[in-house]
């Protein structure tokens, strides 16, 4: 990582020259030549934080919306996505504006911030978010890019959430498993049914003769500890019928699921095998490790900054629509090895 000392040498001027500059501190001069050379050396080196100030007024101010009500920006599939649209926009000379969740789009000045003349150019919204605040931003902001946003009006980034999870669970009928439990959540529609990870999942489950079981799908609404105490609950209450895998819709929430199965003194994956989605880092770690779906978030934000950028510049004649791979990533949560 470059230092404030590697942009001083390679201008040739003192640490606390640079550090001024940088920071926009006009109590001390400094000559337009070596502020030009001083940026530039922040820019070839990876280190700028923002761009020079004479530059601002030509430097495209792109925003974040991210569908969760949590307040979760440094959620573990959002926060990828959020590094690859940084260091994409960063590579281009570009920071991020803001970061508002649904949460924050319920006060009315940050919503007229945002519409502000001149405000930003360009909007990626990061998941479905609530109707009409999504009209609104259409209304008021020039350019939005969509990221799994069901919009065909607008360029967007996905992946196959049916397909990807109907391939989880295909695993474990695979394996043999008849009885399947679903952990996950609604989103914004409050019907399972419109939630693409669980039609994926009916979808294995029918496509292998075998029927939904109600009692088995359980609305954790994306949340870890919802998804613990559910878990809890039901392996207390239905001792004498249990099914043999959970498939669940997110890895914190398969996470979640793994405790509550391991505190009531199951085994995995012998007495319940577990799959989640995602591939979160820390989805390796779990013991056992935990199976799950690849998802290329970083690569999304990464597409996604590409995107913004394009058409905030030259705008493609019709809406893109990007759909990135996904890969199974099979450990030893579901299978069992004698």
């Amino acid at each position: 990582m470059p230092t404030l000392k590697d942009i001083a040498e390679r201008v040739g001027v003192s640490i606390s020259t640079v550090s001024r500059v940088l920071a926009d501190d006009s109590n001390r001069s400094s000559s337009s030549g070596t502020k030009r050379k001083i940026w530039d050396a922040a820019q070839e080196l990876g280190y700028m934080a923002k761009v020079p100030p004479q530059d601002q007024a030509a430097v495209k101010k792109i925003g974040c919306v991210v569908s969760t009500m949590q307040g979760r920006r440094y959620h573990p599939y959002f926060s990828v996505i959020f590094e690859g649209i940084e260091k994409e926009l960063a590579r281009h000379g570009y920071q991020i504006a803001f970061t508002y969740t649904q949460e924050d789009l319920q006060k009315n000045e940050i919503l007229q911030q945002i519409s502000g003349k001149d405000s930003i150019d360009g909007l990626i919204v990061i998941e479905g978010i609530e109707p009409k605040l999504y009209s609104y931003l259409k209304k008021h902001v020039p350019h939005v890019v969509g990221i799994d946003v069901s919009d065909p009006s607008i360029p967007t980034i996905s992946y196959d959430r049916i397909e990807a999870a109907s391939i989880a669970v295909k695993h474990l009928t695979g394996q043999g498993h008849r009885e399947i439990m679903f952990i996950g959540g609604t989103g914004l529609s409050g019907q399972f049914d419109r939630e693409k990870r669980y039609r994926g999942y009916k979808q294995a489950l029918e496509q292998a003769g075998l029927p939904v079981q109600p009692e088995y799908v359980l609305n954790a609404e994306w949340e870890p500890d919802r998804a613990y105490h559910l878990m809890l609950t039901f392996l207390e209450e239905h001792q004498g019928k249990l099914p043999t895998a959970v498939f669940a819709a997110s890895d914190i929430m398969a996470m979640a699921a793994m405790r509550a199965i391991s505190e009531k003194g199951y085994r995995m994956p012998q007495d319940f095998a577990v799959v989640g989605f995602d591939d979160n880092e820390p989805s390796r770690y779990t013991v056992p490790p935990l199976s799950t779906i690849h998802i290329p978030t970083f690569e999304i934000g990464v597409m996604a900054a590409r995107t913004i950028l394009q058409i905030t510049g030259d705008p493609f004649p019709l809406p893109v629509k990007i759909v990135l791979p996904y890969e199974p990533i099979f450990r030893q949560s579901s299978i069992w090895q004698v």
